[in-house]
C-alpha cells in the first residue's frame, strides 16, 4: 500500500468519526428536549393536584433519558455499558423527582 493511499484511508476514518460524533450532538440535542420536557410537564401536572401524572410523566423521562443515552453510544460505536453516564443522563429525572412533592 502505498502512502498516498495510506493517508487516504486515514483521513476517511477521521472524516467518519466527526461525522458520528457531528450527528450524535445533533440527536442528543434534539433529545434532550423531550427528556427535559416530560420533567417539566411532570412538574406543571403535579401543580395541578395529578400527583400520579407526574410521577408517570418523571418515570417516562428517565426511560426516554435511558433510550437517547443508548442511542448516542450507538451512534458513536462505543459500548453501551458505561454506569457513569447512565448515571449522567438520568440527572434531569433525578432532579424532576426531588421536586415532585
Amino acid at each position: 500500500m502505498t502512502a498516498e493511499v495510506r493517508d487516504r484511508a486515514t483521513e476517511l476514518a477521521a472524516l467518519r468519526k466527526v461525522q458520528r460524533r457531528v450527528a450524535a450532538i445533533g440527536f442528543f440535542a434534539v433529545a434532550v428536549h423531550g427528556v427535559i420536557g416530560l420533567a417539566v410537564v411532570g412538574h406543571i401536572v403535579d401543580g395541578q393536584g395529578r400527583h400520579g401524572d407526574a410521577v408517570m410523566l418523571t418515570i417516562m423521562s428517565g426511560v426516554f433519558a435511558l433510550i437517547t443515552y443508548g442511542v448516542v453510544r450507538t451512534i458513536l460505536q462505543r459500548s453501551l455499558w458505561s454506569p457513569v453516564w447512565m448515571l449522567v443522563s438520568l440527572i434531569p429525572t433525578v432532579f424532576a423527582a426531588t421536586r415532585l412533592g
